[in-house]
């Protein structure tokens, strides 16, 4: 009754509660909570042709028959050790269950269907060349060898059975036992399958079950290799990574010498949803998304996979985490496509599977008719899109049938669309391009300093969305960049010794140059330039590196930075960014450390240095006992600026940091900073990150003589173009605003305001300034922020 009950009610809900695309709700069997969580589950059909799922649940195994689809039945429960994990597959009449607790592997004798299973038709069988009492899935090929993998014993490799002479009484065949094997897939004498610990698939040969040998290994995007399955062809394999937004990525096999991506694919992008099981049948690949239900994407070109359909069997659920759809099975004889919920229990769904809309063609130069690559082709109004490859060839599709504009770009070509090209389903549709050159000139510019001396070595970034170049002052500040294209640019240029310039959207033209650029007198440093600091220290794995992170989680939170800190830049300096699995490029087993270039500081009168760090210490056994310190030297003394362990205040996120450096150091020619990021002893994850560094002399600014009288709210900080400034609590008539800008002390924009909460916009270029808030001639308060 309990079931009856909770199956109407799913099914009056319908698609009010279920999201779905070419695939619906046939029937649900919900278990009730003595069961348990779900795990996977595989489809059976007995002699008479009826129809079966073999369903994992916490406390056993259940059997439901599909005889009416729309009203499933339990027909047999097989208890058994509690575990949140169980895998199956079938062999002509006989189940083969595993399961991570204990008892081994688990048979059930299936040939009395449909008539009654007893407690009887269960065996378990533990090994005997290689005995195990719990492994992790099973696979079985069409010729009855059976592969029990992440069994504990070895490595957790795979075990080979054989059973065709006895089902019931599997025969040991050898034991592949490089790595830790997560699932596997076999057709013939190669077995594929996924290494998730080291990142890759690999192929083996079976041919001698005794003599494994391996033949090729392959990284996968995501590095954590959960499941793979081989296109009907045998040239595709379709892998997925079981991570926060990982992929399905198709790989060509072909030549298992000369194995290449072929594309990938994410269900709900920016979601950070995670994909478990992937199977192919025919032209689809049909995948369970822990939290996105089923997912069908039509592959018939494996170089362009189209999502053609999609269930969500946890609508509460979204996003990261590890709820909702465990697996599908898509080869029922009826074309029935079963998935099991975690939660939610069996859904029996009905799949229309309806092929891609695709689109492909050529893009050449058409002075040169020489193919372009790397050009962008968009499908617009859709998400669609591609890049040519060498020989300026595309290929792309929507799953949406209809009539399309389709635009083409390219860095240094002027764009074009073509207009209402109709695209239809199953038919690929060929419009070639040829792009109009764009005509290119030699962009000149000059460095200089404060006075309009020539500034020698400075490093000039130069970049849009398209386009990046840095090139190098010579002796007279001069640069020169060939074959320049006019357009709005950013440009970062600096040197150490001088604050770091951040320039947004200029205009450089063939008759804007020479373009002159200052640079004032300072250190500051927001790592898009390499300024030279050094990277030392012992860690095994995780040293500082400079670049855009690449972010990575740890128990639905940040470990590693997932970008900078919000300066003038993109890039900072973190401990590994690999990405993947949080402890794939963390600090380990020792220490790295980050050195800056000396800075002289015996002029100054009274400096303030600041920085952004980030400092993640988790996981492992135990509390976390590791830290990230930062130190100063002036050449003799060095003291501590900053020490974080794990449960400092505000970790895992960028934190501000400033330093009036008067009241720790005294000042000389010979200032260095280090940041040490450490774990000593091993077994926890550490990431570090460290951004923003700048030393300002405090006294230009003013910043002694503040007199604080209100609490002034400013937000956002960063911000893009508009400021909030809330000045209600005040009453003075002669308000104003002073941005400033550090490094400088110059006053890059002001305006008198009224006592009231004001938003306005900022006429200000990307980068860092003071914002000072007077009364009159006197400073209530500042605050640094920073414009976008």
């Amino acid at each position: 009754m309990f079931n009856q009950i909770l199956l109407s009610i799913a099914l009056a809900l319908g698609t009010s509660v279920y999201a779905q695309v070419n695939l619906s709700l046939v029937g649900q069997y919900q278990y009730g909570p003595g069961r348990g969580d779900m795990s996977n589950m595989w489809s059976y059909v007995d002699q008479l042709g009826n129809e079966y799922a073999i369903v994992g649940n916490q406390t056993g195994t259940s059997i439901v028959s599909l005889v009416d689809p729309a009203n499933p039945v339990e027909v047999f429960y097989s208890p058994g050790a509690n575990s949140i994990w169980r895998e199956m597959k079938v062999w002509n009449h006989t189940a083969y269950i595993t399961n991570e607790t204990g008892n081994g592997l688990e048979i059930i004798d299936l040939s009395n269907l449909p008539g009654p299973i007893t407690g009887g038709d269960v065996s378990y069988f533990t090994g005997i060349t290689y005995p195990f009492t719990t492994s992790h899935t099973i696979f079985i090929d069409s010729i009855g060898r059976a592969f029990v993998n992440g069994a504990n014993n070895g490595v957790g490799g795979s075990i080979i059975l054989d059973l065709t002479v006895d089902p019931l009484n599997p025969v040991e065949l050898g034991r592949y036992d490089e790595f830790y094997i997560h699932d596997c897939y076999v057709r013939g004498d190669t077995m594929y399958g996924g290494a998730i610990n080291d990142g890759f698939f690999f192929i083996a040969d079976i041919s001698d079950p005794s003599n494994v040998v391996t033949l090729a290994t392959q990284f996968t995007p995501d590095f954590f290799t959960h499941q793979v399955w081989l296109s009907d062809d045998g040239n595709t394999l379709f892998t997925n990574d079981e991570v926060s937004g990982a992929y399905v990525a198709a790989y060509d096999v072909s030549d298992f010498d000369n194995i290449f991506e072929l594309d990938r694919i994410q269900s709900s992008p920016g979601t950070n949803v995670i994909p478990h099981n992937t199977y192919v049948k025919g032209n689809f690949i049909i995948t369970s998304y822990y939290r996105d239900g089923v997912v069908i994407h039509d592959v018939t070109h494996p170089s362009a996979m189209i999502e053609v359909g999609n269930y969500d069997t946890s609508p509460a659920f979204s996003g990261d985490g590890f709820n909702g759809c465990w697996g599908v099975d898509p080869y029922l004889p009826s074309g029935l496509i079963l998935a099991i919920d975690i939660e939610e229990g069996l859904f029996i769904l009905n799949p229309n599977y309806v092929q891609g809309a695709y689109l492909e063609g050529n893009v050449t130069d058409n002075v040169t008719s020489a193919p372009i690559y790397d050009a962008l082709v968009e499908i617009l109004a859709s998400p669609a899109s591609d890049n040519t490859d060498p020989n300026g060839d595309y290929l792309t599709g929507v799953a949406n049938a209809g009539t399309y504009d389709i635009a083409f770009s390219k860095l240094g070509y002027f764009p074009d669309t073509v207009y209402n090209v109709v695209l239809t389903s199953g038919v690929t549709t060929v419009v070639d391009m040829a792009l109009q050159p764009m005509i290119t000139f030699n962009l000149d510019g000059i460095v200089q300093d404060s006075d309009g001396n020539p500034i020698e070595n400075a490093q000039v970034l130069i970049f849009d969305n398209q386009f990046t170049t840095t090139v190098t002052t010579n002796g007279l500040g001069e640069f020169t960049v060939n074959s320049f294209l006019e357009n709005d640019y950013n440009v970062t240029i600096g040197l150490w010794g001088y604050h770091t310039l951040c320039l947004s959207n200029q205009y450089l033209s063939s008759t804007g140059g020479p373009y002159v650029f200052t640079l004032e007198t300072g250190y500051s440093d927001f790592f898009d330039l390499n300024l030279g600091w050094v990277v030392s220290g012992n860690a095994a794995t995780g040293d500082w590196e400079r670049g855009v992170p690449v972010g990575t989680s740890f128990d639905n939170g940040p470990a590693n930075p997932g970008n900078d800190s919000d300066d003038c830049g993109t890039m900072a300096y973190v401990t590994g960014n690999a990405g993947g699995q949080a402890g794939n490029d963390d600090v380990d087993d020792g220490s790295t450390i980050l050195t800056s270039p000396i800075f002289d500081l015996s002029t100054y009168n009274n400096p303030y240095l600041s920085f952004d760090r980030w400092f993640f210490n988790d996981g492992g056994v135990g509390t976390p006992n590791d830290s990230l310190v930062v130190t100063l030297s002036n050449g003799t003394q060095t003291v501590v600026l900053d020490f974080a362990i794990h449960n400092t205040a505000q970790n895992a996120q960028w934190l501000a940091k400033e330093y009036k450096l008067l009241d720790y150091i005294s000042l000389t020619e010979f200032m260095q900073l280090k940041v040490r990021a450490m774990d000593l002893p091993g077994g926890h994850l550490v990431e570090g990150g460290f951004d923003n560094f700048m030393v300002v002399d405090s006294s230009e600014l003013g910043i002694d003589n503040v007199i604080v009288t209100k609490i002034i709210p400013v937000y956002p900080n960063p911000f893009n173009d508009k400021l909030t400034v809330d000045l209600s609590e005040l009453s003075s008539e002669e308000l104003s605003l002073e941005f400033i800008e550090i490094g400088s002390g110059k006053i890059a924009h002001s305006q008198k305001v009224h006592a009231e909460l004001i938003e306005f916009t900022v006429p200000l270029q990307k980068g860092m300034y003071l914002l000072r808030i007077l009364d009159g001639e006197t400073q209530l308060t500042q605050e640094r922020v920073v414009k976008f």
